[in-house]
């Protein structure tokens, strides 16, 4: 089969790069249904899996279950955009499709993201509708952060505002330029890659699309949302084992998203609104007796409590997820 492009340089037309971490059963679910979708066989298709450093047996059930999957294989957690660098680079497809372990594809859906991109040389990236396992759309498409989303709930601005704070692609039916995708899933042309180098490794987790596409969009390259493929995501599930630990990572990356993209002044009065708020969580909750808290509540209380505690360490790196 030949490439959908005219440069003979490229070996295949899609390369898969998947990132795992100790999910060694949303990884097999995830290849089986790649390997199920029959649509697919029309294209020349690589699947390089990108592992941090698993200790679940994931690299025994990759050679007994899916022999012909690249494995590159990390000693570490090296984080998210470290790992899509190594998968990009060890890659040679004309396009790379960067998937998280807890996806599944949908059959038929992807070769339409791959039909739309050969037919619009000027889209560089293109995420689908994601949807939960019933069918219903989650967040497909990212939104800067600001001010705005820090103050006043998201769901209250996609309520007030729904044709700037829109991101679940209700009501869209027809492909649309956007910020940022969500990182889930997102079909690149391998030409953008290697135009912005890849992805900014200094974002350990989160946030490192966002900037991905920030950077793709600024040299002219179409981000855009395609709500005709749908991709399941079963949101949450690699992260919810570490939730606290989590949040925590994703401030590390938000500061560090502001102090690229933002002045000194911005940042600081980010810094000190999220800052502010755990605090005005803490001062009533601390009163009562813990006892009293329901599971949920405990939960944002010791979230809150790191949350502040990080805050008054100086916003360290060695935190979240790298503890």
């Amino acid at each position: 089969m030949r490439s959908l492009s005219s440069l003979s340089y490229y070996k295949c037309v899609l390369s898969i790069v998947i990132i795992a971490r100790n999910n060694r059963d949303l990884l097999q679910s995830l290849l089986a249904s790649i390997e199920a979708d029959s649509s697919l066989s029309k294209h020349d298709t690589e699947i390089i899996v990108v592992d941090n450093g698993s200790t679940d047996g994931t690299d025994a059930m990759l050679a007994r279950r899916f022999p012909r999957v690249q494995l590159v294989r990390n000693e570490e957690n090296r984080g998210f955009a470290a790992a899509v660098n190594l998968g990009y680079r060890r890659s040679t497809g004309e396009f790379v499709l960067l998937l998280n372990s807890d996806t599944r594809l949908i059959p038929g859906e992807l070769s339409k993201m791959l039909d739309y991109m050969a037919r619009e040389a000027r889209v560089g990236i293109v995420g689908p509708q994601l949807v939960y396992e019933d069918l219903r759309p989650q967040r497909s498409f990212a939104l800067t952060p600001s001010l705005a989303l820090e103050l006043l709930p998201r769901s209250l601005l996609e309520r007030l505002l729904p044709g700037r704070f829109r991101t679940k692609g209700r009501g869209v039916s027809d492909p649309i330029q956007v910020e940022s995708l969500i990182g889930a899933a997102m079909l690149v042309r391998r030409s953008v890659l290697d135009s912005l180098d890849g992805f900014d490794e200094r974002f350990f987790f989160y946030l490192e699309e966002t900037d991905f596409c920030l950077r793709a969009g600024r040299k002219g390259f179409g981000v855009v949302f395609f709500p005709g493929a749908r991709l399941i995501h079963l949101q949450g599930k690699t992260i919810r084992k570490s939730w606290i630990a989590g949040r925590i990572e994703y401030s590390i990356s938000l500061y560090k998203f502001l102090k690229k993209y933002r002045s000194r002044i911005y940042y600081q009065t980010f810094v000190t609104i999220r800052a502010g708020k755990a605090l005005l969580f803490l001062l009533p909750v601390t009163l009562l007796p813990f006892f009293l808290l329901d599971r949920s509540m405990r939960r944002k209380y010791n979230y809150y409590f790191r949350l502040l505690a990080w805050h008054l360490r100086g916003c360290p790196d060695n935190a979240g997820l790298r503890l």
